[in-house]
C-alpha cells in the first residue's frame, strides 16, 4: 500500500533534518530603526480596524505597528517623546497612554493612572519633559516617567485651562509653551497653564481638530464641520486666516502633522486620506488612499 502524503512528508523532514527543515521564526512586529522607523515616516491611527498604521514619507504601506485586539479599545491621538525617542498615543477603552521605540520597536505602557478614567484625547511633551494628556474638559500632567503631577509652581493639575471645551490636539511651542485645540476655537498657554492668547470663534459650527507650530512661528488650525478648512494664525492666536479649503479633497479634517520639509499633512476622515499642503496653502498631493479607514490622527517622525 503506498505512503500518505503525511507520511511522504514526515520521511523528507527527518531525512534533510541537517540542512533545515523547520518552521520560520515569526517576524517582529518592528525590527530596527534603519528598516522600519525612519525620520519622515507616517503614523496613522486606522480608526476603522483600531490600529496604528505605518507609511512611507510617500503614504506606501510599511506595517501595521500596533493593532488593537480587545473590543471597546481604540486608538486616538499621537505624538514624540523626544528624550527616549518613542512614539506615544492615548488609547481609549482602558484609558492609558502607550509608547513605541523608533530606536528596538518595543512598546511598553507609558502611563496607567487610576485617574485616567474618559476619553483620552491629545497629548505633547513640553520643553521639560513634561507630559500633558486631555481627557473630556480637563488635562492631566505627567512627569517623563509617567508619574502623575498634581501641583506644578502653584498650579493645581488636572486643569481645564480655561474651561477649554473638549480639547482634541495638543501642541508644545518652540518657546516651550503649548497650543490646545478644541471645541470651536484654540488657545496658547505657558508652561504653568497662564493663557497667553485664543483664536477667533469661526462661523456655524466648526470643532478645531488640529494645531501645530510651523516653522515661522504661527500656528495652523485644522477646522471641522460648517466650514472644514485649515487656517494659519499668528503665534499669539489673535488672528487668521484661511489656509485651505476643497470640500471635493478634505471633506472632515482631523489633526495636523508636519513634515520635515516643513508642508503640512491634515488626516480626513471622510474621504480616508492624508492631504499635504504647503506652508502657503499650495495643494501638493494626496496620500494613504485605499490603504486607511476612517483615519483620525497623523503623525510624521521627526529627525531624532
Amino acid at each position: 500500500m503506498g505512503m500518505s502524503l503525511k507520511s511522504i512528508f514526515i520521511f523528507f523532514c527527518v531525512f534533510i533534518l541537517t540542512i533545515g527543515c523547520k518552521k520560520e521564526d515569526p517576524v517582529p512586529t518592528v525590527t530596527t530603526q534603519n528598516n522600519v522607523i525612519r525620520p519622515g515616516d507616517i503614523v496613522v491611527v486606522n480608526m476603522a480596524s483600531d490600529s496604528l498604521i505605518l507609511l512611507d514619507s510617500n503614504g506606501n504601506y510599511k506595517q501595521v505597528l500596533l493593532d488593537l485586539d480587545n473590543i471597546g479599545e481604540s486608538f486616538y491621538e499621537v505624538a514624540f517623546k523626544k528624550d527616549t525617542n518613542e512614539i506615544m498615543f492615548t488609547i481609549n477603552g482602558s484609558p492609558r497612554v502607550g509608547a513605541i521605540s523608533v530606536v528596538t520597536g518595543t512598546y511598553r505602557t507609558l502611563i496607567s493612572d487610576a485617574n485616567l478614567t474618559g476619553a483620552l484625547r491629545g497629548l505633547t511633551q513640553l520643553s521639560n519633559g513634561d507630559i500633558l494628556v486631555s481627557e473630556a474638559a480637563n488635562v492631566e500632567r505627567f512627569t517623563s516617567a509617567g508619574v502623575r503631577r498634581t501641583l506644578v509652581s502653584g498650579v493645581v493639575w488636572p486643569n481645564t485651562l480655561g474651561a477649554t471645551a473638549n480639547p482634541e490636539q495638543l501642541y508644545a511651542t518652540a518657546n516651550g509653551e503649548f497650543v490646545v485645540c478644541g471645541s470651536a476655537n484654540a488657545k496658547r498657554f505657558t508652561v504653568n497653564a497662564v493663557q497667553v492668547g485664543s483664536t477667533m470663534t469661526l462661523g456655524g459650527t466648526p470643532q478645531a481638530y488640529g494645531c501645530i507650530e510651523l516653522d515661522d512661528g504661527s500656528i495652523a488650525l485644522s477646522y471641522n464641520g460648517t466650514t472644514d478648512q485649515i487656517r494659519v494664525a499668528n503665534a499669539t492666536l489673535t488672528s487668521s486666516t484661511q489656509l485651505y479649503l476643497d470640500p471635493a479633497v478634505m471633506g472632515s479634517p482631523r489633526t495636523l502633522t508636519k513634515t520635515l520639509s516643513g508642508n503640512i499633512l491634515a488626516v480626513d476622515s471622510v474621504f480616508n486620506q492624508i492631504v499635504e499642503i504647503t506652508r502657503t496653502g499650495t495643494f501638493v498631493r494626496t496620500l494613504g488612499g485605499s490603504l486607511l479607514g476612517t483615519p483620525n490622527a497623523v503623525f510624521s517622525v521627526p529627525n531624532y
